[in-house]
């Protein structure tokens, strides 16, 4: 397996057995640390996730759906990580719902170690629908993930008036001259490189942290863009985590679990990680990948 030594950044909020099960399958698949930061709404399961030399659990934030809570726990696990001395070469964030899904991850990042795996979807201007995440001060009463909740029609409708440019409660906070925003997916593996990078950009530019404070989903757009606007945004390819997103109004929003029916598009693509599993409602395919990865 080489060199590769990978520290995992997971967020969790549920299901401390499942935890423990993905924790098992990282431990037993390669060369690796665990850091979690777990949801301070869920604070009481923490006693019941399994904890050795190569597992560390936090909780520090109340990690709401569309925050910026999430892009900060993952900062946090970054710094804890980045100070452990451990010599990693690479990191991966995603969350406690993930599983690797086939061998061969650590033998695929050594082909080319300088590689960022992010899906970026594309650059975000103010004639973009998307550039209300960043241009509006988002009430955190209006981040509520239901899809047939009032309030994500109210955030439509904003975010369509934003597009074609009245904009209500503007953010006027700075940000960094000639940055391009860009929109991808949450999670990524990265070399150490990145995230040395990252860590060092927040820090020089405390106003872009800042920035992005009362942000909707900056999730999907935070890191992404430090990303495409650093000196390595010649070395990223598309992501490594395969996920399902539905496609009715009611879903196309959220990840649809993963189920045996999409181990095909798995396989034929160069897919070793996805999400979201749930070990309860469907503990066949839970068990599936487990096995499938030893």
């Amino acid at each position: 397996m080489g060199k590769t030594k990978i520290a995992y950044l997971l967020l969790a909020h549920k299901s401390p057995k499942q935890i423990n099960m993905f924790i098992n399958q990282l431990l037993n698949y390669g060369d690796c640390d665990i850091y979690i930061h777990v949801d301070k709404k869920s604070e009481n399961i923490i006693s019941e996730i399994s904890k050795n030399e190569h597992v560390v659990v936090i909780s520090k934030y109340v990690v709401s759906w569309g925050s910026f809570e999430i892009p900060k726990a993952c900062l946090e696990l970054m710094r804890i990580a980045s100070e452990s001395g451990k010599g990693y070469t690479h990191f991966y964030f995603g969350s406690c719902q993930d599983l690797l899904v086939k061998k061969g991850l650590y033998e695929f990042l050594e082909k080319d170690p300088e590689i960022t795996y992010v899906k970026i979807l594309g650059a975000v201007d103010n004639y973009s629908r998307t550039s209300a995440r960043y241009r509006v001060r988002w009430p955190k009463k209006l981040m509520i993930r239901n899809d047939w909740h009032i309030y994500r029609f109210v955030r439509i409708a904003i975010q369509y008036m934003c597009k074609y440019g009245i904009v209500f409660r503007k953010n006027r906070r700075p940000i960094p001259d000639g940055m391009t925003f860009y929109e991808g997916r949450t999670w990524f593996i990265a070399p150490m490189k990145m995230m040395n990078y990252i860590l060092k950009y927040v820090d020089d530019n405390p106003s872009f942290v800042q920035f992005w404070e009362e942000s909707l989903a900056s999730d999907l757009m935070f890191f992404q863009t430090i990303i495409m606007n650093s000196p390595y945004r010649a070395k990223i390819k598309d992501e490594l985590m395969y996920v399902n997103f539905g496609k009715t109004f009611g879903t196309m929003n959220h990840p649809l679990d993963i189920s045996i029916d999409d181990e095909k598009n798995i396989e034929k693509s160069d897919f070793y990680c996805a999400r979201k599993f749930d070990m309860e409602s469907d503990p066949a395919t839970f068990k599936h990948y487990i096995e499938l990865t030893r």
